[in-house]
């Protein structure tokens, strides 16, 4: 185990807030700003870990027609469900998320599904979160301990 990667104990020593590693900004989660009633496109584009990765999201949101809280899509959602026990995804994977709150934003986070556990926020889970054209890119760490960043890679676009 790499211990300087156990960035569960980082985030709780900064109480939730970014941490510096290696010179790069980790974040726990983001707040993607997003007005009540806009749709914005996540992609899953890529994974690299052995165990299912997943886009979790908060403060209220719109996903496949329904209304939640909270949710997470794992990336075997790209997969019908008779396919999911023989292929891991058929990535990339694009679906839709409407913001329905008025806090100003859509809050993302990965996830990870461990033996029918849903694994974040501890352990060598971190993201680090890229600004690009209409959006962001998310490159995630999985709750192993080490600092690759790819074991999920997703985006999330405004919808033009």
């Amino acid at each position: 185990m790499n211990s300087s990667c156990n960035f569960g104990a980082l985030f709780i020593q900064s109480k939730g807030q970014p941490i510096l590693y290696a010179g790069r900004l980790l974040q726990m989660l983001d707040k993607f700003p997003a007005n009540t009633g806009e749709t914005l496109e996540v992609t899953i584009e890529s994974t690299a870990s052995k165990f299912l990765q997943g886009v979790g999201f908060a403060d209220g949101i719109e996903i496949f027609g329904q209304r939640e809280k909270k949710a997470v899509i794992f990336e075997h959602f790209s997969l019908p469900p008779e396919e999911r026990e023989k292929t891991k995804s058929q990535l990339p994977f694009t679906f839709s998320v409407t913001c329905r709150n008025r806090k100003g934003h859509v809050s993302f986070y990965n996830m990870t599904l461990v033996d029918g556990r849903q694994e974040w926020w501890h352990a060598g889970s971190a993201m680090i979160v890229e600004e690009i054209e209409n959006g962001r890119r998310y490159r995630c760490n999985d709750f192993e301990f080490d600092d690759d960043f790819d074991d999920m890679i997703f985006t999330v676009m405004r919808k033009a």
